[in-house]
This record gives C-alpha cells, sequence and structure tokens, in this order.
C-alpha cells in the first residue's frame, strides 16, 4: 500500500537526525559555564552552534509550475552529462545527470526534484572519495532513490565522501513524494545527484550554486500533468 513521506513541518528548522550531534557540546558548555571554565565553554558552545548550521533544515515553498525538475541538494554544480543506468524497474535508461557538490557550509537535507512515486531504493557501500572527484559517483558509499514521475525517470543519488560518512534515507519504496519533499540526509560534507529524461531542457550550468526545493535545474513537457507540483 502507498503512503506519503516525510511531509510534516519541523517544529524546529532542524533535521532530526542532528540533536545527537547538537545536544552533547551544547550540554557541556553549559557544565563547563557553570564550573567557571569560560573558555572550555566557550569553544564548545562554537562547535555546538556550527553543528546546528550544519544541520539546519529550513521550510521551503517549492515552485509549483508543471513539469519543474528542481535541485534535490543544496550546493554547486559540479558536472552536467549523460549515463546510462538501470532505473528501478530493471532496464536500462540513458538519462541526463546533474553532479551536485555540498560543502560543509550548505544545509544537507536532499528534496524531491519532482512529484512522483519511489519505485526503488538501493544502499550500495563503498569508499569515502574527495565527492569532487566524478569516479565518487561509483565507487563512494551511496543510495540511488528512483521514481516514476508524470515526466519519465527521475532518480536522485546521496552520495557520501571524504567526511561525510553516513547517507540517511526518509522515503521508502510506494512513498508519493511532492515536489521539495524531505528525501533524506548527508552528514558533513557530500555529492547529490540528479537524474531525468533527456527530453528535459535544462535551465542551469555548471559553477551554479542551488537549493534544494528553490533552484530548476530542467523543464519538461508533461502533457496537461501535475509535473513537479
Amino acid at each position: 500500500m502507498a503512503r506519503h513521506g516525510n511531509f510534516r513541518r519541523q517544529a524546529a528548522p532542524i533535521a532530526r537526525d542532528g540533536w545527537r550531534f547538537i545536544l552533547p557540546p551544547l550540554g557541556a558548555s553549559v557544565v563547563c559555564g557553570a564550573l567557571g571554565w569560560v573558555p572550555a565553554a566557550a569553544v564548545l558552545f562554537l562547535l555546538a552552534a556550527a553543528v546546528t548550521l550544519f544541520f539546519r533544515d529550513p521550510e521551503r515553498r517549492p515552485p509549483r509550475q508543471p513539469g519543474l525538475l528542481l535541485s534535490p541538494a543544496d550546493g554547486k554544480v559540479i558536472s552536467i552529462d549523460e549515463v546510462e543506468v538501470e532505473t528501478g524497474d530493471g532496464q536500462r535508461e540513458r538519462l541526463r545527470r546533474v553532479g551536485i557538490f555540498l560543502s560543509i557550509f550548505n544545509a544537507h537535507i536532499q528534496r524531491s526534484p519532482t512529484y512522483g512515486t519511489v519505485v526503488s531504493i538501493k544502499h550500495n557501500p563503498g569508499k569515502f572519495l574527495n565527492a569532487l572527484k566524478d569516479k565518487a559517483s561509483e565507487e563512494n558509499e551511496n543510495n540511488m532513490i528512483w521514481m516514476r514521475t508524470r515526466i519519465g525517470t527521475v532518480g536522485v543519488k546521496q552520495i557520501a565522501g571524504v567526511i561525510a560518512r553516513r547517507v540517511v534515507c526518509y522515503s521508502r519504496p510506494n512513498d508519493h513524494l511532492l515536489a521539495g519533499q524531505r528525501l533524506g540526509l548527508i552528514r558533513f560534507g557530500s555529492r547529490a545527484e540528479a537524474y531525468f529524461p533527456l527530453e528535459a531542457r535544462v535551465r542551469i550550468e555548471v559553477g551554479r550554486k542551488v537549493k534544494a526545493g528553490l533552484s530548476i535545474l530542467a523543464e519538461a513537457t508533461t502533457n496537461g500533468s501535475r509535473g513537479a507540483g
């Protein structure tokens, strides 16, 4: 039975996986402050603030125009190419791929590029190479999420990096996702990739900074369908 994924508003603009990393240094800072260890308290407080910034998860209002393919991640576009891949239904298909590098200063929540249904999610164990390297796409630890949409096959790959050692996926097969809906999280610097039909008109270029659920990567014909809405 199909279900909706993670679409509820957050109680606070912090990713739920972040609290386990935020609370220890914050608590230690309070203890050190109470004991009069001011320098240690200050350092721990700054550490907690930095981790909080990393795990920020702001609410966003995606554009509703039909046929839009939105960025799945915050960061900078580092590649645009064509690849032949095996999709969630086991078929091989040639798709456009957009690679996005996430620095430690970016929000690390991934979001659905469009409206659709999750077909499959596959976790692939691997290395932790520099996420800027092209071979990181195939060799690094990653989650591959495939969706069935009204514009064709769409995919999002969450890729671990040198510092990012964990990819977290919030979605499950048969989830119905809205454009901009949260898909998952990559911890501490990484890479994300969007896959979509070649017929979609690319509206982005290498070097452009993008925002998950807001920036438009491409636009496709939907034949009157909901598309990204």
